[in-house]
């Protein structure tokens, strides 16, 4: 199933990119408008993911199907973004400082979805999650996290063996053209 995901930088719809080790962003002048539908979206707040300034006022409320990734870097940023009820949070693990905040963050919440950039490899800034993905999975299941949302950057997908993928729920999104969809995922996220 293939659902639509967008990104935006102060108030403007934008195209997500890696660049070089780098999520970026191509900027536009088209107003942010968020689709109504009855299917989940996925946004993304580019300003929060590049400059740790989560900007969720253009959001309507819509908790139910909109899943939101602001860019957390301390985990007890996320109770902010929890009571601005814009979403599901995504709880990003790129810019994360380790499993200490991980914690911290789930320590307020633990109704999130675990997001992981893709690119050959995990992509994070910290050491405790620059491992195997299938060990980071296993990792992350440990702590009851079974949501989570894998990041394409570049529309390679990691391998998941049935036996990891069959205790987690994974969704996947695509930043790049939408290639296919592996095995381990039912459902998947292509930015507009």
């Amino acid at each position: 199933m293939t659902w639509t995901a967008i990104a935006y930088n102060l108030g403007k719809r934008v195209k997500p990119i890696w660049d070089t080790r780098i999520l970026n962003f191509m900027p536009s002048n088209t107003d942010l408008l968020v689709p109504e539908s009855d299917e989940p979206i996925l946004v993304m707040d580019m300003g929060g993911i590049i400059r740790n300034r989560p900007d969720p006022f253009p959001l309507p409320s819509s908790p139910e199907k909109t899943y939101v990734d602001f860019g957390l870097i301390w985990g007890e940023d996320i109770i902010d973004l929890i009571m601005s009820d814009k979403g599901k949070v995504i709880l990003p693990l790129r810019k994360l400082q380790g499993f200490q905040e991980l914690d911290a963050a789930l320590a307020y919440a633990n109704d999130v979805t675990i997001g992981i950039d893709w690119s050959q490899s995990v992509e994070s800034q910290h050491e405790d999650f620059s491992v195997d993905i299938v060990q980071l999975l296993q990792k992350l299941h440990q702590r009851g996290q079974t949501d989570i949302l894998i990041y394409s950057l570049t529309g390679e997908c990691p391998y998941i063996p049935a036996g990891t993928a069959v205790n987690l729920d994974i969704k996947l999104a695509y930043l790049t053209k939408f290639k296919q969809l592996p095995n381990w995922s039912k459902e998947v996220f292509v930015f507009e």
